[in-house]
C-alpha cells in the first residue's frame, strides 16, 4: 500500500485527497484479502451514498493500480443513487467585489485576495498553484493531475499582484473562507469558473483544457445552475 501512496505523490495528487485515500484503505486492509468482505463493508456499514460512492472509487483505483483482476467481481456491485444537489458557486461580481483591494489591506491581505482571484480567473486547483513552471503575459506551464504538463490562459495582471505561489491546499482553504465566506472552499472556486465560462458562451473544449479534463462531460458537471437562472435560460425562447 505504501508504494501505491508514492504513486499518488509522483502522480501530484493533493495532499487532502491522498489523505482520504490512506485513510479508506485503512479501514479495508483486513477486507482486501476477500472481495466479498469489501462488498459487504460498502453495502451495509454506510448510510450515506456518497460515502459509498467515495470508498468504492478508491478500493477501485487500488485494485486497478495493482492490476488486481478482482476489480471485475468489484464493478459487479450495485451502488446507491447519489441525491442530486446544487454545488453552490459564485459569479465573477461576486468575486471582484470580495478580492476588491481596499487602502487599508497589508501586503499579506492583497497576497490572499489575489491568489483567490488567480485561481477563479484560471479554473486552477488549489494542489496546481504550487505546480507551476513558467509563466508568460498570456498564459501559464503546470503539471497538473497524473503528471500532465497542460498550458492555461490567465490575467497577467492579477498574477503580476502575487507574491507568493508557495501556498499548501489547507492554507488556501482557510484563504477562500475568510475571503469569499465559510461555505465555498477552493472547488466552489474551480466550479464557479466552469460556470462563469460556459454561461458567457465559451466553447466547451476550451473550458475543459483550461481546467486540465480529459472528457467535456467532466467539464459539464461542473456547470451549477441555480433555478432562477435556469428559468432565464428557458424564457429566452418561450
Amino acid at each position: 500500500m505504501k508504494e501505491y501512496i508514492n504513486y499518488l505523490k509522483r502522480n501530484k495528487y493533493s495532499e487532502n485527497t491522498i489523505t482520504t485515500y490512506k485513510s479508506i484503505l485503512g479501514i479495508y486492509k483486513d477486507d482486501l484479502k476477500d472481495i466479498r468482505l469489501i462488498k459487504k463493508r460498502l453495502t451495509y456499514y454506510f448510510k450515506s451514498p456518497n460515502t459509498v460512492w467515495t470508498h468504492y472509487n478508491v478500493i477501485s483505483s487500488y485494485l486497478k493500480w495493482s492490476k488486481d483482476k478482482r476489480i471485475e467481481l468489484l464493478k459487479e456491485m450495485k451502488l446507491p443513487r447519489i441525491p442530486k444537489k446544487f454545488m453552490v458557486v459564485f459569479n465573477k461580481k461576486y468575486l471582484l467585489s470580495k478580492t476588491e483591494i481596499k487602502n487599508m489591506d497589508n501586503l499579506e491581505k492583497i497576497n490572499k485576495k489575489m491568489i483567490i482571484r488567480f485561481l477563479f480567473e484560471t479554473g486552477l486547483r488549489a494542489c496546481e498553484l504550487k505546480q507551476i513552471i513558467s509563466i508568460n503575459k498570456k498564459t501559464i506551464t503546470l503539471i497538473g493531475k497524473g503528471n500532465k504538463i497542460r498550458e492555461v490562459f490567465h490575467n497577467f495582471e492579477t498574477t503580476n499582484k502575487i507574491k507568493t505561489k508557495d501556498v499548501t491546499t489547507k492554507t488556501i482553504r482557510l484563504w477562500t473562507k475568510e475571503i469569499l465566506g465559510k461555505k465555498y472552499t477552493p472547488h466552489s472556486i474551480r466550479r464557479s469558473h466552469a460556470t462563469h465560462f460556459l454561461l458567457k458562451g465559451a466553447n466547451p473544449k476550451m473550458v475543459m483544457m483550461q481546467l486540465g479534463h480529459e472528457k467535456v462531460e467532466t467539464t459539464f458537471r461542473y456547470l451549477q445552475l441555480s433555478i432562477d437562472q435556469n428559468k432565464k435560460i428557458y424564457d429566452k425562447f418561450y
